[in-house]
């Protein structure tokens, strides 16, 4: 469907339970076109992406700029290319995670404050790392809408997983996003937002507070990751238990680098 003028998205797919979101897929046409992000490399979400492109008179696709080489955004970038041609395009600290993960070569590495043009559409590029080291948000400046990839679901929280993902790095990206004049955001998983700056305020209102909880554990002496996550967490699916763990000590690294806590043999932490 048409978001604004000029931007589409092309869902495939379901999540693969309930509660998560399959990935999103846009496109954005000027005179060319780009398609952010790939989803899946499975044939028929990569046919039903080239279908959508055909569907509208065939606008020559430019760019497919992934935002992070996870593999439900990297995934159907090659057999776009194949099919369609354009530039397979990252962040270059993404690069050797899409050679040696999932086979891509990047053709165009990009960096903060880079644009691709689509004659007529500019796509700021905006470094937000923490989620993955190269993760990219990009920006159509006229009109106010963020391209968010996992920096900003549409609904949940983005999964920090240590030592790719970084609990400060990330929580200093939202703050650099919100310097930015926002209106829409597309993201990577869940619904449009369109109330953009509230959204992002939530989200770095949601870290602080579970960073809050993770210091009380500390101080009632329930230094132990287990431990904290049945507190934090009392009832969580069995399938999220592994991204449990992995949020918790996302914030306990951070707090470690921060000073503010310190190691207690090889599974506990205490404050410093």
């Amino acid at each position: 469907m048409e978001i604004a003028p000029g931007v589409h998205s092309v869902p495939v797919g379901k999540g693969p339970f309930m509660g998560f979101y399959a990935p999103n897929v846009y496109l954005v046409v000027g005179k060319q076109a780009a398609f952010i992000d790939s989803g899946y490399g499975d044939e028929p979400a990569v046919q039903a992406r080239l279908d959508y492109l055909k569907g509208l008179g065939g606008p020559k696709l430019a760019y497919i700029v992934v935002t992070h080489a996870h593999r439900d955004h990297i995934g159907g970038a090659m057999g776009i290319r194949a099919a369609a041609g354009g530039q397979v395009v990252a962040h270059a600290a993404e690069a050797a995670a899409a050679r040696d993960l999932y086979s891509v070569e990047l053709d165009r590495t990009v960096g903060d404050g880079d644009a691709l043009d689509l004659d007529g559409v500019a796509l700021e590029v905006i470094h937000a790392p923490g989620h993955s080291p190269g993760h990219i948000c990009l920006l159509i400046r006229g009109n106010g809408i963020l391209f968010s990839g996992d920096n900003i679901p549409g609904a949940g929280t983005t999964a920090i997983h240590p030592p790719e993902g970084d609990m400060g790095v990330y929580m200093d990206s939202l703050r650099k996003v919100l310097t930015f004049d926002i209106k829409v955001i597309c993201p990577g998983h869940g619904p449009v937002m369109r109330d953009a700056r509230r959204k992002v305020e939530e989200l770095l209102q949601h870290r602080l507070e579970r960073e809050g909880q993770v210091l009380d554990c500390l101080k009632r002496g329930r230094g132990k990751v287990a431990e904290m996550v049945a507190d934090i967490y009392p009832e969580l699916d069995y399938r999220l238990y592994g991204a449990a763990i992995g949020q918790v000590q996302a914030h306990l690294l951070k707090l470690e680098q921060e000073g503010r806590v310190v190691r207690q043999g090889q599974e506990g932490y205490a404050l410093k």
